[in-house]
């Protein structure tokens, strides 16, 4: 008997351990690729190799897996960025999910965290995250990364947030990100907002909810839609040249609140008499856009204060479901957190 006790409360260890494990929240990582699994040899790890360098994650939740593609987020496009969509709203779909981390190459990554905010309608965290620095570097912010990501995600007090991005220790919301360095780790930030929360020693800290979220089910999205910045000199060929080409959209990114040289406005006047839809964006990065007289005679969307980048995710989604041009506007205007006087 003095030896059958010791080994029961081992048992017994064992058996809590397991309770405790299986109590754990359940995230399921969707691996993209990008830096954060480069090799520094064209080659991209994937997502078992991630999770595998970070044993503190069986600690956080329990994970599961799955490389849903494996390229650098420059190649990224509309059409994978709506599979993906999908693919997450199947996933929330599940009771056993509690939330998803996507790791995404930082290139595109704020596009396609926007564009899974306009497309995800589950109160469950989805969190993208990034590296600014591969895993071949000793100072590589790849793993804290994703280790951050995964807290965030397993958190129930992180439902309702919509998707965010956390890279640095940061979150920020999707709807406000922006990539503003081509290598520091601190390269994302919000614009007018400042940073969504932050993690800091395994807690996270919110500031702030976001409120100015839009929800679209298209069916099918419309990934002909071509961004435009006009420059000093400007005379409208690459209005021409897109319309020519096929775009069913085009985001034009103007001049301060809504200025645009005359040939440039005579091509989009003809753009839209083809069929294109043409939304304004401010070309400056920060603050609305507004629709001078000629402009919405013409029939000109207002992008608000959406940057162009973000503005074209909007309009890939919203021609899946419209064609017309006030519902269009409509879903600009929520985005914008307009307030009917």
């Amino acid at each position: 008997m003095t030896y059958i006790k010791p080994v029961l409360y081992f048992v017994l260890l064992a058996a809590q351990a397991f309770a405790q494990a299986q109590d754990l929240p359940r995230v399921h990582i969707l691996a993209t690729g990008g830096t954060i699994a480069s090799t520094g040899d064209n080659g991209l790890l994937t997502a078992a190799d991630l999770t595998s360098a970070i044993p503190e994650l069986e600690h956080v939740a329990e994970i599961s897996i799955e490389d849903f593609v494996t390229i650098p987020s420059s190649r990224m496009t509309p059409e994978i960025q709506f599979q993906l969509a999908q693919r997450v709203n199947e996933l929330l779909d599940s009771t056993d999910v509690a939330g998803v981390v996507i790791t995404h190459g930082t290139d595109s990554l704020e596009e396609s965290a926007f564009f899974l905010d306009l497309l995800v309608n589950n109160p469950k965290p989805v969190v993208f995250t990034a590296a600014q620095r591969p895993p071949t570097r000793v100072d590589t912010d790849g793993p804290k990364n994703l280790l951050n990501a995964v807290l965030i995600a397993a958190n129930e007090n992180s439902r309702g947030f919509g998707v965010t991005i956390t890279l640095n220790d940061e979150i920020h919301a999707a709807r406000n990100a922006r990539k503003t360095h081509s290598t520091a780790v601190e390269a994302f930030r919000s614009a007018g907002t400042g940073k969504l929360g932050y993690v800091d020693e395994g807690n996270i800290y919110y500031l702030w909810k976001p409120t100015r979220r839009v929800h679209m089910s298209p069916e099918t999205i419309q990934p002909r839609v071509d961004l435009i910045r006009l420059v000093a000199g400007s005379n409208g060929h690459l209005i021409r040249a897109a319309v020519q080409s096929g775009a069913k959209g085009l985001i034009i990114e103007v001049f301060g609140r809504g200025n645009v040289p005359p040939e440039a406005a005579a091509e989009l006047s003809s753009a839209i008499e083809q069929g294109t839809i043409v939304v304004f964006s401010t070309r400056t990065g920060d603050g609305r856009v507004i629709l001078y007289p000629w402009a919405r005679e013409m029939g000109v969307i207002s992008g608000e204060d959406l940057d162009g980048l973000k503005a074209r995710m909007v309009l890939i989604a919203a021609l899946g479901q419209h064609s017309d041009t006030k519902a269009i506007q409509e879903i600009y205007t929520q985005l914008s957190g307009s307030v009917a006087n």
